[in-house]
């Protein structure tokens, strides 16, 4: 008789994100902007090499822009719901992939030029949902985790009509790379 070991943990996590913004259409000054993330998560175990980690993230992403003498800094808040399916192939190095559902809480544009800051927030300028899928890899020691994750964005985070980078096609994308520190309880 075979029994099935399933198990769960829950806790938090929390990193840094190394943003930008894809863009089908020739930027070519963008640079990637500096953010962080923190969150909860669950991890249950299917059986001895996979598991599920549904996690719940406030997520800052954006992009760094430059033209001429103005640099442009776009910040992004979410609320996301990544949910990654973890492969442990030998004991403690892990790999994962899986989607990420985001809803926008609120952004904030920041121009500065000649010593001048003008700070903007348009919400309604920019799409409340976001889809991006996640892979990745990582090490577990005792409770902890160290990881590292690139985040594809499959969504147009500009509505429709409003970019204002000379993006003609619009199709804006978040991406981005996360680094996390995670402690299970």
């Amino acid at each position: 008789m075979m029994t099935l070991a399933y198990s769960q943990s829950f806790g938090v996590k929390g990193g840094l994100n190394v943003s930008t913004v894809s863009k089908d259409n020739g930027w070519k000054d963008t640079n990637a902007k500096i953010g962080y993330f923190a969150g909860v998560y669950m991890h249950a175990s299917v059986n001895s090499i996979l598991s599920i980690q549904p996690e719940l993230l406030y997520n800052n992403m954006g992009v760094k822009y430059e033209n001429g003498s103005t640099t442009h800094t776009l910040n992004l808040n979410y609320v996301a719901m990544p949910v990654m399916f973890q492969l442990e192939p030998i004991p403690k190095l892990y790999f994962e992939a899986g989607p990420q559902f985001s809803y926008l809480l609120g952004n904030k544009n920041k121009y500065e030029t000649n010593n001048k800051t003008i700070i903007e927030k348009d919400k309604d300028a920019y799409n409340q949902l976001d889809l991006s899928a996640g892979v990745g890899l990582g090490f577990r020691f005792n409770n902890m985790a160290l990881g590292a994750r690139y985040l594809f964005g499959f969504t147009d985070i500009k509505k429709s009509g409003s970019t204002s980078w000379n993006n003609s096609d619009k199709q804006l994308r978040n991406n981005g790379l996360q680094i996390a520190l995670q402690y299970g309880f």
